[in-house]
């Protein structure tokens, strides 16, 4: 039989979640409701995606390229097995071209600007400019996240257009 305390427990892991995911959603609303202003400021977004891609790049090519050298080696054992290893350049190329490259790209471009972002809004939490914004009456939502958000949004877009061909 369930304790009263299990069942208590659960219930309020559940509601923690479920308050989570209207934070969530409330928080990511009012970025869509303010992002046709931050839009109309381009050059905020072309700094982000220009910040946000350049870095970004150099980590997505290396890591590129050793998965295709991986894909290479494992490719030419199997291909040698049935003496197919001419194919082995149109196994690589179509592999990482359709299937792996727009995922590794995006794992990549994630996990490298998402946590520069984060620390990046971090640091100025932190060191409480956010919170200056709003004394000089600058929404840092408006000016610090929809740039960002729209930045990485389109440089996400723009690396799986290019990785895929």
């Amino acid at each position: 039989m369930t304790s009263p305390r299990g069942i208590s427990a659960l219930g309020a892991a559940v509601r923690k979640r479920v308050i989570g995911l209207g934070v969530f959603t409330r928080f990511f609303i009012r970025l869509l409701a303010v992002s046709s202003i931050a839009l109309t400021r381009p050059r905020l977004v072309s700094q982000q995606i220009h910040f946000i891609g350049n870095h970004s790049l150099l980590i997505i090519a290396v890591s590129g390229l050793f998965v295709g050298f991986v894909l290479g080696l494992q490719g030419y054992y199997t291909l040698n097995r049935y003496g197919s290893e001419e194919a082995l350049g149109l196994l690589v190329a179509l592999s990482l071209t359709r299937e792996l490259g727009p995922v590794v790209t995006a794992l990549l471009f994630a996990g490298r600007a998402g946590t520069s972002l984060t620390a990046e809004i971090g640091l100025m939490k932190a060191g409480e400019q956010l919170a200056a914004m709003e004394v000089m009456a600058v929404d840092p939502v408006r000016r610090v996240l929809a740039p960002r958000f729209w930045g990485a949004l389109l440089q996400c877009l723009f690396w799986q257009r290019c990785f895929r061909w």
